[in-house]
């Protein structure tokens, strides 16, 4: 009887680590998706300006010189 109150306590003990961690998980996602979200608004906030400073060849230019090699 004694082992297996040992094992309930020990098993309760283990659900708990991987539920925290569960949640541990699911906060490290939000973290990274509001990051990814910030990149991308960083991203199309900065496209006006990289437009008008670019002096390479234009994009359907370089796509036929991918192509090309």
């Amino acid at each position: 009887m004694e082992d297996t109150k040992k094992i309930r306590e020990r098993l309760n003990h283990i659900l708990g680590e991987v539920v925290g961690l569960k949640k541990d998980l699911i906060t490290l996602g939000l973290k990274d998706k509001n990051r990814a979200d910030e990149a991308w608004a960083d991203l199309f906030t900065a496209i006006p300006e990289v437009t008008r400073l670019w002096r390479g060849p234009g994009a359907v230019s370089e796509i036929r010189n991918q192509r090309e090699k």
